[in-house]
């Protein structure tokens, strides 16, 4: 056993300390605390298991869910949200200071609600004591966890999650048996005040009427899915065929003057209050009117939309066939005629692009792993005047940032609290072209 004083937050939300200057990842513990743990040593770094908390820090609460510690899901719910806060800013400020340069970033900017806010639930199907309910993975293994409440999803969606499984266990229905592939998977529910869109993951299985019914019946539920998956380790359990059993196609989020179609396979922010504090903002970082805006991995289009009065032409570009018809309909819904979206890799598109048309603004919104070398290498190719970058990963984010230093000057930087008792932190970039 060794005593550790635990001196940060790693970006998983665990504790670091430091045993013959190396660090020691322990789950569970935060800034300040002096731990015992059992050390494991994994090469340049050791992982320790926590076996008991000596001195607290003062900024520690009680979480409010009884299954913060096991679930995993909510590291940081144990301490205050002003400390949350911090830890996210360090978080950010760390990866910039490792990969790329210092910066003194400002505070982040914080969660209307802390708790209830995820607008979407994704829960797999288990049985107990003869009926089926929904769990959650204990942290780091596949033993479920019964799940009674999640206070981070939105209240009405809560509800209905309920009342779905009330319906499915008088319908008597199973969870998936992998020999049989037969039953439910996994419970997909998205939606926004009282418009819900409900997949229902399975296998080959045929649902009757009267569960159709039952489930429609439910208030809120303005649409049914039935997702047929029957692979063993599937990687998205939406990628098997999706099949309407009751209501429209879409849902319709509304977004300050915009409205956006959503299909259960569209991407969207799970935190729609500091999403639309997001795309406000990066609207407001365009201080005038220009010719040609182009956003790279543009989704469903909200970003887009958002910047139509910002230039003459807007062009979104996303790989994802799906969400560019989406887009194409949101900027039909919307009635803006100056936007338009094309399904295509990034890095080929924008290539393409600039050799009909200069570039003054290029958005770009990446997955975690941030933009690969392709696309840097075609950003700097081009002579974009500037770039907004949203990001959802400090570190890939510091190591594009450095590559593109290279021609570019970052002018602001904005950190948002998208994902409240979580380590993550949301990010936007202003860069300027500079010539060296």
């Amino acid at each position: 056993m060794t005593r550790l004083k635990i001196t940060k937050s790693g970006i998983n939300g665990e504790g670091i300390g430091f045993f013959k200057r190396k660090p020691v990842f322990v789950d569970g513990c935060f800034k300040d605390e002096v731990v015992d743990c059992k050390l494991y040593d994994e090469g340049n770094h050791y992982r320790g298991k926590l076996i008991k908390i000596l001195e607290y820090s003062k900024e520690r609460v009680k979480p409010k869910c009884p299954l913060q510690k096991i679930c995993g899901g909510c590291k940081l719910m144990a301490v205050n949200y002003n400390e949350q806060l911090k830890i996210k800013k360090e978080l950010l400020e760390g990866a910039l200071d490792k990969y790329f340069t210092h910066f003194d970033i400002p505070d982040v900017i914080p969660s209307e609600k802390i708790f209830r806010y995820r607008n979407k639930c994704n829960l797999p199907f288990f049985e107990h004591d003869g009926k089926l309910i929904n769990a959650l993975y204990r942290q780091g293994s596949n033993h479920p966890i019964l799940l009674d409440e999640c206070i981070i999803h939105e209240e009405r969606l809560e509800e209905i999650r309920k009342q779905i499984l009330k319906v499915l266990n008088k319908n008597k229905l199973k969870a998936y048996d992998h020999k049989e592939k037969k039953g439910l998977r996994q419970l997909l529910i998205r939606g926004f005040k009282d418009e819900y869109q409900v997949v229902l993951i399975s296998g080959n299985d045929r649902f009757d009427q009267k569960l159709i019914d039952d489930l429609s019946a439910i208030k809120g539920v303005t649409s049914l899915y039935q997702g047929i998956n029957t692979v063993k380790n599937p990687v998205h359990l939406l990628n098997g065929k999706l099949k309407r059993l009751y209501g429209p196609r879409k849902i319709i989020f509304r977004s300050g003057d915009y409205k956006l179609y959503l299909s259960p396979e569209a991407f969207f922010q799970l935190n729609e209050y500091q999403a639309e504090k997001i795309y406000s903002d990066v609207n407001e970082l365009i201080d005038k009117k220009v010719d040609t805006i182009v956003e790279a991995y543009s989704g469903i289009g909200a970003i887009s939309l958002y910047l139509h009065d910002k230039g003459n032409e807007i062009i979104g570009i996303e790989l994802e066939e799906k969400a560019v018809k989406d887009a194409n309909e949101n900027a039909k819904l919307n009635d803006i005629h100056n936007v338009s979206f094309l399904a295509e890799d990034a890095s080929k598109a924008l290539r393409r692009i600039v050799k009909s048309k200069k570039i003054d603004i290029l958005v770009v919104d990446p997955p975690r792993s941030g933009l690969d070398d392709e696309i840097l290498t075609t950003i700097m190719k081009t002579k974009i005047n500037k770039i907004i970058y949203v990001s959802c990963n400090p570190a890939t984010l510091a190591r594009n940032l450095d590559v593109l230093s290279d021609k570019y000057k970052v002018e602001e930087i904005k950190a948002y609290d998208m994902f409240p008792n979580t380590p993550h932190v949301e990010t936007v970039v202003l860069m300027s072209r500079v010539e060296r």
